[in-house]
């Protein structure tokens, strides 16, 4: 026993000056695993002469038993001392090699040496593992420190790393990536896509026996960005005219390094005017530190009541900047070159800026109007009622298929000419007669006639607001009666004047 404990410490300095200087004082984790090891070979070491004993007790009693010196009973309680002699160093042995497997299962380690964060040149997440093989030399010159150079480096490379992205599901694409063997020291980068954006995910490694292992870490910024990214929520919007536009935007930078960045639009026509709003506040830059990484503001467009025509309803294409402050002066130079026109896209990825590209739909509306000279009329009882009316596009849009809808009295009959307008260009106006006839028995008095004018925007209907008329109906007057009455009074003032005459001649 001691001549072998000789050759184990001869064993242990013959390792150590192979290594160059790496067999110092040991941890107080590698003692223990060093006492525990060594416990577990004198067990296995008792276990070997226990079990010659045994067997050498076993054939003298046999022998004895043979010759009929020993009973049976005394045989076979040899015999179960030797099988169980046999057992203890089975379990021994298996002992041993277990101690030997789970501590060099510790020295194996697979380290996560960083894990960063970024942004790709076509805007997408990116995340960046970069894994280590760090496993211990000394711990495994512990378990057996005959291992020479080569031995090591085959015993503590792993095989078969499997290792995906999670926080709550699988966050990160590919899925699930594999290293085929890293060997000690070796350093290997996995690359994957952010699915959603995430601060903090857990690491998830497999390898030897290990299932699952998860390694929390928070993501760290990179330092390969330049230009902050920008994003929008909304791609198209339609806004009509003298409302607001509003789209949401991202920006985002991952980088610990403190800077700022200006803010342009290019593409509008001169009349929207834009403005970027930050939590209420009208901002023309956004700054980015080691804290903050993204700022959420919205694009303001303010589209006027007085557009011109030939920008309502078509789609225009702009485009929202993040740029370097000193690129403000092209980008001015771009709006003079362009004027009201659309800037392609060519001329503004020259720029050195990050860009979203935008839709705005200018919509117009249409606005009908009654107008009518006289909203009091008055008529005879067994007259019809013809009237005027004119029909105005207010709005900004043509109106078509224009019709004039009556809200007429209990049994008043109507007829219309024009009764279909077909188109009617904003600010333009169409003359529209009416003819009401009331019925034959109508009682004198006032009515209340009300007229509208109905029609389309693509779509849409478009409503005037109603125009009520007051209309007057008398009592017709008997012409034959009149004339009698009116001969008769002449006739009786003729009288008079004769009368008078001759009595003043008396």
């Amino acid at each position: 026993m001691k001549g072998l404990q000789l050759i184990a410490v001869l064993t242990v300095c013959c390792a150590g000056a192979v290594w160059g200087q790496s067999a110092q004082v040991l941890t107080r984790q590698q003692q223990l695993d060093k006492l525990q090891l060594a416990e577990r070979q004198d067990r296995l070491q008792q276990a070997h002469e226990s079990l010659k004993t045994a067997q050498q007790e076993l054939q003298m009693t046999k022998t004895l038993y043979d010759d009929g010196f020993v009973a049976l009973q005394t045989y076979n309680a040899t015999k179960n001392s030797y099988e169980e002699a046999n057992l203890q160093l089975e379990e021994a042995e298996i002992l041993l090699e277990e101690t030997a497997l789970d501590l060099l299962k510790n020295a194996t380690r697979i380290v996560v040496r960083e894990a960063r964060k970024y942004k790709s040149e076509d805007g997408k997440s990116m995340v960046d593992i970069t894994l280590e093989n760090a496993s211990d030399v000394r711990d495994a010159l512990v378990v057996d420190p005959s291992l020479t150079v080569q031995d090591l480096q085959a015993l503590l490379r792993v095989e078969n790393i499997f290792v995906s992205l999670r926080n709550g599901p699988i966050v990160g694409e590919p899925y699930e990536s594999r290293i085929a063997a890293l060997d000690v020291g070796e350093l290997r980068t996995l690359t994957y896509r952010l699915l959603r954006d995430e601060e903090a995910v857990s690491i998830v490694l497999s390898y030897l026996d290990i299932e699952d292992k998860r390694i929390p870490v928070i993501l760290r910024k990179g330092g390969l960005q330049n230009l902050p990214s920008i994003n929008s929520a909304q791609f198209s919007q339609t806004g009509e005219l003298q409302q607001t536009v509003r789209f949401d935007l991202t920006v985002e930078r991952l980088s610990d390094e403190e800077r700022s960045f200006g803010l342009a639009v290019l593409g509008l026509p001169r009349r929207i005017d834009h403005s970027f709003v930050d939590n209420g506040a009208k901002v023309n830059q956004v700054k980015f530190d080691e804290n903050k990484s993204k700022d959420t503001l919205s694009l303001q467009l303010q589209i006027p009541e007085k557009l011109d025509r030939e920008f309502i309803g078509r789609t225009r294409t702009f485009f929202a900047l993040v740029t370097e402050p000193r690129e403000y002066a092209k980008i001015n130079a771009l709006r003079a070159e362009f004027n009201d026109n659309a800037v392609p896209e060519e001329r503004v990825e020259a720029l050195l800026a990050n860009y979203v590209k935008l839709e705005l739909i200018p919509k117009g509306i249409g606005k009908l109007e009654v107008l009518v000279s006289n909203t009091y009329r008055e008529i005879q009882v067994g007259e019809e009622l013809r009237i005027r009316v004119e029909f105005l596009n207010r709005g900004s849009v043509t109106v078509q298929n224009i019709k004039a809808a009556l809200d007429l009295p209990y049994q008043w009959q109507e007829e219309v000419d024009p009764l279909l307008i077909k188109r009617l260009e904003p600010d333009e106006r169409a003359p529209v007669d009416i003819i009401a006839r009331p019925p034959v028995d109508i009682a004198v008095g006032n009515y209340e006639l009300g007229v509208e004018a109905r029609g389309q925007v693509g779509n849409e209907n478009v409503e005037s607001l109603e125009k009520n008329l007051t209309i007057h109906v008398g009592a017709s007057s008997n012409i034959a009666g009149n004339v009698i009455l009116i001969g008769i009074l002449v006739l009786l003032v003729v009288g008079i004047g004769i009368a008078s005459i001759r009595i003043s001649r008396r």
